[in-house]
């Protein structure tokens, strides 16, 4: 297993280019048509609550994340 610092020299570029992609994702939405509309969606709603997340130091982020995204909603009856 690696370390903290072992961790972070391996994943660091990949996490970067994750970070950077979302921002920029972020950013097209913003700048598209019908923008003032679209950022009430409820996915950007989702988007926000997780990388509220990810800022926590909790060591659960990634199961909080997954439940930010998870449908909850009960299955139908048979």
């Amino acid at each position: 297993m690696l370390d903290a610092k072992q961790t972070l020299d391996r994943y660091f570029l990949e996490m970067r280019w994750r970070c950077l992609s979302l921002a920029a994702d972020l950013d097209r939405v913003q700048r598209g048509q019908g923008s003032e509309t679209t950022m009430l969606d409820p996915r950007l709603t989702k988007l926000r609550q997780a990388v509220q997340v990810l800022l926590e130091p909790a060591a659960d982020r990634a199961e909080r994340v997954l439940m930010i995204f998870s449908d909850m909603t009960p299955p139908p009856p048979k």
